[in-house]
């Protein structure tokens, strides 16, 4: 079963890409990890409902790492080095560079992004290191599975509190596209 979902991830990335949309290559880079990294977490939350799994654990929180380190190294590339992810305590995932592809980040490995759910206002935000994030809706059956109800367990367990991304300053794809087509920069800035 775990084959089945993986290829379903794989092809459903697959053709995203082939019919995504385009971009600077900043805003690409950013929209990927959100398109992504949504997809993952709906593909994941349709294998537990498949699986008929009661309670999510730290066991399955794994896997759901593994899923988007895999689902974010897909091609195209996303950075020019492999990426690994990992889930926090906070329920916030950390993608960073990681050349040796071990799914450890050490010291000389830098965070490349950071992507929170944001169940108050019912979406994804990817952030990058110079502090620009990008968000993107969920759907609101998708915040009422099993697996949304663990990382948000995780968030309030952590002291993040409702409202606490509400005054987070989010910009749609387009005018995060815009303002990186102006200063010319790649992810980041030039």
């Amino acid at each position: 079963m775990k084959n089945y979902v993986m290829l379903a991830l794989v092809g459903g990335l697959g053709a995203w890409f082939l019919f995504g949309s385009g971009g600077s290559s900043g805003s690409a880079r950013m929209s990927k990890v959100l398109d992504r990294s949504s997809m993952a977490l709906a593909t994941f939350q349709k294998h537990l409902e498949t699986q008929k799994v009661a309670k999510v654990t730290d066991t399955q929180l794994k896997q759901l790492a593994d899923f988007m380190r895999k689902a974010v190294n897909q091609q195209p590339a996303v950075y020019a080095s492999p990426v690994g992810v990992n889930l926090l305590k906070d329920a916030t995932f950390e993608g960073f560079n990681d050349p040796n592809r071990n799914n450890l980040k050490e010291s000389s490995e830098k965070r490349l992004f950071k992507l929170e759910v944001d169940f108050d206002n019912k979406r994804l935000i990817a952030s990058n290191n110079s502090g620009s994030s990008m968000g993107m809706g969920l759907a609101a059956g998708f915040l009422g599975g099993m697996l949304m109800s663990r990382l948000m367990g995780n968030q309030r367990a952590a002291g993040i509190r409702p409202g606490h991304f509400n005054k987070r300053n989010v910009s749609s794809r387009s005018s995060y596209a815009r303002s990186r087509a102006r200063s010319g920069g790649r992810f980041g800035g030039k």
